[in-house]
């Protein structure tokens, strides 16, 4: 997906085929076959909050999938700052292409709540796929996925708060839009203020500020924890008007 397409936030939603799925960094995967099958390859294990499912630069031969909980994927850079870059939930993996190619962790992953994961080994995997060679297809498809979503970063870093937010939230209306009418979506997940300032490098007072400009605008109503956007044909516009 192109950034250009990425900026429609009337397409598809949750009920899309998972293939056809628009980028956001929340990972999570419906319910499938496959997934319950990558899930048979492993042996659940119970982390605790603040548990490192793996750390950056460690070299294993093993991936990961999430069978619930929450986990924060970050990066560390050269001058020490940190980046979160997704949360992987309920049927996402993650640590697919170390596991893959065998070279450092490039990124890091601790729970952010309490969490079921199974870990699977690359010969694990690569018994199974000889007789279910979807199983790399797949995973392939989830590698080139997250591909995508560091597109996204790349994208954001670098531009003001406020056009951060604006690209954010067309990107998970996007993904998660539950359209009610043909200008109001609500967001079908909801996402804690610190979550989406952390994917954006925000501060959450800073994100606060410019969700409650927003909302002081017209654009967006809170209710709690979740995100109504009242008029989609705005949002677009900001969002097009950032990536002109």
């Amino acid at each position: 997906m192109t950034a250009g397409a990425a900026a429609d936030p009337g397409g598809p939603h949750p009920g899309a085929d998972v293939h056809d799925r628009p980028v956001s960094p929340f990972l999570m995967e419906p319910s499938s076959a496959i997934t319950a099958r990558i899930g048979e390859l492993g042996t659940p294990r119970h982390y605790a909050r603040g548990e490192h499912v793996y750390r950056q630069g460690e070299v294993s031969a093993r991936f990961h999938l999430v069978v619930g909980g929450r986990v924060r994927i970050y990066l560390h850079r050269p001058d020490g700052a940190e980046r979160t870059l997704a949360y992987a939930e309920s049927g996402a993996t993650l640590g697919e292409a170390a596991c893959i190619d065998g070279r450092p962790r490039h990124l890091g992953s601790v729970c952010t709540q309490p969490s079921e994961i199974v870990s699977v080994s690359r010969d694990a995997l690569l018994e199974a796929a000889r007789a279910e060679p979807e199983l790399l297809l797949e995973l392939t498809r989830r590698i080139a996925y997250k591909q995508r979503v560091m597109q996204l970063h790349v994208l954001i870093e670098g531009l003001p708060a406020r056009e951060r937010v604006i690209l954010l939230l067309g990107h998970l209306v996007e993904a998660y839009g539950e359209v009610a009418l043909d200008t109001t979506t609500r967001l079908s997940i909801r996402p804690a203020v610190d979550e989406l300032a952390l994917l954006v490098g925000l501060t959450r007072v800073t994100m606060s500020r410019e969700l409650s400009r927003l909302v002081a605008e017209g654009l967006v109503e809170k209710e709690g924890r979740a995100i109504v956007v009242r008029d989609l044909p705005d949002l677009r516009r900001r969002v097009h008007a950032v990536l002109a």
